[in-house]
């Protein structure tokens, strides 16, 4: 079964310090906020004597362990693209 991408993959210039940076913490505060939330409908739950929601539990989990793919993603490019420069004397 072929499975198409929603989007076509995008270049984000990150050669602005401040750029990486917002970006950066902006993924890390929501994967945060995300595992947090899981965190707290679990904790709740229990709190009360119910069984946590499982499958929301496990949403939440899964959208924060992405974030922290892509951080782990950009962080790998832009460690590529920074050994690429050195390699090739663009090292500015």
């Amino acid at each position: 079964m072929d499975v198409a991408p929603g989007f076509e993959p995008v270049l984000l210039d990150l050669h602005d310090t401040n750029d990486y940076t917002v970006l950066v913490a902006a993924l890390h505060d929501y994967a945060g906020q995300l595992e947090h939330e899981a965190d707290g409908d679990e904790a709740d739950a229990r709190h009360y004597g119910n069984e946590p929601d499982a499958a929301q539990i496990a949403h939440l989990r899964d959208a924060a362990a992405r974030l922290h793919r892509m951080l782990d993603d950009i962080e790998r490019q832009l460690d590529a693209n920074s050994e690429a420069r050195k390699v090739a004397g663009d090292d500015q």
